[in-house]
């Protein structure tokens, strides 16, 4: 069987699906042994080939040894016999690329939603310290803050309450605020906290990942990130500036991975920012001991407040958000 093959067209076109580039190659062929359109089809299908035209759906298309795209990927074949010429037929092939033209930014979407969250306070504007991250030596990739700027025991930046008023004979000052109370203008009623609106944002950054391949020469291929790689961090705080954002004010909510084509997928990182760094306002327990519990602080109403009130930070790790994404990606999530 001797073949002869001409290309007579080829195209390529852009679509907003995530800068998917689609690729449209069409031969003509003339061969000295009667053909059928099935039987090229599988010939070219099945990997052995016809006139050097090699396209496994799903696979790169190869023409004479050499893969079409980087590589692009064969979507569908299509053989049609011409009536004009000895076995003449017209093959069609159509493919799907998202690689990169030269110069162009790997693609990113940011989409947020930005809301007023009802949270419950004793305080208005209180005092939020600063973390301070030292390296977990124990686990690759996590950082751990001082505890201690967050009861107080540790100076922090800015300072928690160093303490206001007195205790004489057991017995404290209507002033009196602990040390390492968190500041602020009393809100609560009675020593019952209020619900509060804080500003929360909840975002989730969108990006095109490459799974598990089979590489042009059959060896498998890791895609761009592992499992693993995308669950690290779930639960953490930010330890760098993220998006814009302030270090510690995000927590990495979980990711999701969406399919796109074939082996590619829209990589769904989903994270949430809140002004307080998700801690909690607590009040100073009093039950079973002398002191006091509230005070009017000169409340003409004569309502109560809670003496002191601390924070409880349960979210103490954190990681580099950065890290899951690549340079040029990062670069434009900071935009956003």
């Amino acid at each position: 069987m001797t073949v002869e093959r001409f290309e007579i067209k080829s195209s390529e076109a852009a679509s907003e699906d995530w800068g998917a580039h689609t690729h449209t190659r069409v031969f003509r062929t003339s061969d000295t042994s009667t053909v059928t359109a099935k039987g090229i089809r599988d010939l070219i299908c099945a990997g052995t080939g016809y006139g050097g035209i090699i396209a496994e759906t799903g696979g790169p298309l190869t023409i004479d040894s050499t893969a079409e795209g980087d590589p692009a990927r064969v979507r569908t074949v299509g053989v049609r016999l011409l009536p004009e010429g000895l076995n003449a037929a017209e093959i069609t092939i159509a493919l799907t690329e998202y690689a990169r033209f030269t110069g162009e930014h790997e693609l990113v979407r940011v989409m947020s939603n930005h809301v007023m969250a009802p949270t419950p306070v004793y305080r208005s504007a209180p005092i939020v310290p600063t973390d301070v991250w030292t390296v977990d030596s124990g686990a690759a990739g996590y950082y751990d803050t001082d505890v201690g700027l967050w009861d107080g025991s540790t100076a922090s930046t800015p300072p928690l309450n160093t303490g206001q008023g007195s205790v004489t004979d057991g017995v404290e000052s209507t002033n009196y605020r602990p040390a390492g109370d968190i500041g602020g203008t009393m809100v609560d009623w009675n020593g019952n906290p209020l619900s509060v609106g804080l500003t929360q944002i909840d975002f989730t950054v969108e990006v095109v990942r490459q799974g598990v391949h089979t590489s042009t020469l059959g060896t498998m291929v890791a895609g761009d990130q592992t499992i693993l790689e995308d669950t690290a961090g779930i639960g953490t705080r930010n330890q760098a500036t993220f998006a814009g954002l302030a270090q510690g004010t995000i927590i990495y909510m979980g990711c999701q991975r969406v399919a796109l084509d074939a082996e590619w997928y829209i990589g769904k990182y989903q994270f949430r920012a809140r002004e307080d760094k998700h801690a909690t306002q607590v009040p100073r327990p009093t039950f079973g001991t002398r002191i006091g519990a509230m005070a009017y602080e000169g409340d003409p109403r004569s309502i109560r407040h809670v003496r002191g009130v601390y924070w409880q930070q349960p979210y103490l790790r954190g990681t580099d958000f950065n890290d899951l994404f690549t340079t040029d990606e990062a670069a434009q999530i900071a935009l956003a």
